[in-house]
């Protein structure tokens, strides 16, 4: 039984690399079809994060969203914006250690609605940084495939993002303790308030 319970594992762990990949393939082929609709900015952040609060609980981790009022609604398919901040946030809760913080904030700039998701993580190092949204590119090479995701995820949010006429940028590390030590990641997502359904 363990060793079909760990072959099922690892057929459930290609099916998904192999539906990654296949949706990373259309959006930088610029054939993903994206369904556009007018979705409100808070109720987007909050679908996003209602899943993580008993895992955010679990490893006593605090999550907060931090949405600035009266942000317009955004032009963008709900269910990729979705994908793109369930991604972010799961990286976060994956690096960030107990008693850690992982804020969702959302505001304008610039004609933009902009998305942060920023954790008090481990950090990224800065050698890393120019590759974190390279396909199978992994900071951390000691994680092992099950443990640590297939490598892709980022290059998909970069895409999903890019196929919305957004950027995405990652900034680390954000904050130093007493002895020194770096810590602590974001991601920056800015979507334009007005833009062009596909």
């Amino acid at each position: 039984p363990e060793e079909i319970a760990s072959l099922r594992d690892e057929v459930d762990l290609l099916s998904r690399l192999i539906t990654d990949l296949r949706l990373l393939t259309l959006a930088e082929a610029g054939q993903l079809k994206l369904d556009k609709t007018m979705v409100p900015v808070d109720q987007m952040v909050d679908h996003a994060i209602e899943g993580f609060h008993m895992q955010a609980a679990e490893q006593k981790v605090t999550l907060v969203a931090d949405i600035e009022g009266d942000l317009p609604p955004i032009l963008v398919d709900a269910d990729r914006m979705n994908m793109v901040l369930r991604n972010l946030i799961s990286n976060a809760l994956r690096y960030t250690p107990e008693n850690g913080k992982i804020t969702i904030q959302a505001s304008h700039g610039n004609g933009d609605t902009v998305i942060q998701v920023t954790d008090t993580g481990s950090g990224i190092r800065p050698a890393d940084l120019p590759h974190v949204f390279d396909r199978f590119y992994r900071a951390d090479k000691s994680r092992a495939r099950s443990n640590g995701g297939s490598g892709i995820g980022l290059a998909i949010v970069k895409q999903l993002i890019e196929a919305h006429n957004g950027q995405i940028r990652a900034e680390s590390p954000l904050f130093s303790t007493k002895d020194g030590n770096l810590f602590g990641s974001r991601f920056i997502i800015t979507i334009p308030e007005r833009t062009i359904a596909i």
